[in-house]
């Protein structure tokens, strides 16, 4: 699996990004991953403050590389930098052409995240690989049910892949196949615009994928804000990860860019960035 090749690791106080990645190198398609521990020094007022905060960091990573306990068969570094954390996670990732990378968030809604300079917030804009973001508070020692929204798109389609693919190494894992209907089922002005059998034939195709893959599963359909039921879906069904494709519409020149709509909360992914009760996995895809 491609996505476990070349693994980014952002280390902060909270070992739980580590303790997420143990999870996932726990996969067969994980041997022989490249992995690299960032930890970022924020620059402190003066050099004494400075020192103080390097040697936390090498502390740190000291910590992460105990914690994760890695096998000869794994290609492992840590590397510790002084600067913006945002910045210098961004270009890390871009350095390395990271397949993956893993990094905590506080959960802060669009504005709060924008008035704090949310790290994730603006690493989820940059960020040109998939990116996996475990939210304050939430553990996972172990992957079995994972969830993906479901639509018709190339960014979905890819989301589905990556699941199918993670559940085929996983004994016993299930996958849940979630669709939302952005409206009311029987409201009028809606009914207009969706074929209801469009709508079935986007869910049923995405089971035939996966039944043919063999991999169990399990359908849900409902309708309502998409970013809303998503994280209800998940919950309720005690999903161990969710997996969402993310399209990014926005020309090669403004990827640097942040993503209005994004910032300001108008996108599925932003909600559920914020509000779900498991790790998630953003993939975008450029269109």
């Amino acid at each position: 699996m491609i996505l476990l090749k070349n693994i980014l690791l952002a280390v902060e106080d909270s070992q739980a990004s580590a303790q997420m990645l143990k999870v996932l190198l726990n996969l067969p398609s994980s041997r022989g991953a490249r992995i690299t521990a960032l930890h970022v020094v924020k620059n402190a007022s003066s050099s004494g403050k400075q020192g103080d905060a390097l040697t936390r960091g090498r502390e740190l990573l000291e910590k992460t590389t105990a914690l994760l306990a890695l096998g000869p068969e794994y290609t492992y570094k840590t590397v510790l930098r002084s600067g913006d954390p945002k910045d210098i996670v961004s270009s890390v990732a871009e350095e390395m052409d990271a397949s993956l990378l893993l990094m905590g968030s506080r959960g802060l809604s669009n504005v709060v995240a924008i008035l704090k300079n949310s790290v994730s917030q603006y690493v989820f804009q940059r960020a040109s690989c998939p990116m996996m973001l475990l939210r304050e508070g939430v553990y996972v020692n172990r992957l079995n049910r994972i969830a993906v929204a479901v639509s018709d798109t190339m960014a979905s389609k890819t989301a589905l892949k990556t699941a199918v693919d993670m559940v085929r190494e996983i004994p016993g894992g299930q996958v849940f196949l979630i669709r939302i209907r952005s409206r009311p089922l029987g409201s009028k002005e809606i009914d207009k615009i969706v074929n209801p059998e469009e709508e079935s034939l986007i869910l049923a195709t995405a089971a035939e994928f996966v039944r043919q893959q063999g991999v169990p599963y399990k359908v849900f359909y409902s309708a309502g804000k998409p970013g809303v039921e998503i994280c209800r879906i998940a919950t309720e069904n005690n999903a161990d990860l969710l997996i969402l494709g993310c399209e990014d519409r926005r020309p090669t020149i403004a990827r640097n860019l942040p993503d209005l709509d994004r910032l300001l909360g108008a996108s599925v992914s932003d909600y559920v960035r914020v509000h779900a009760s498991c790790p998630v996995l953003l993939q975008k895809v450029s269109t």
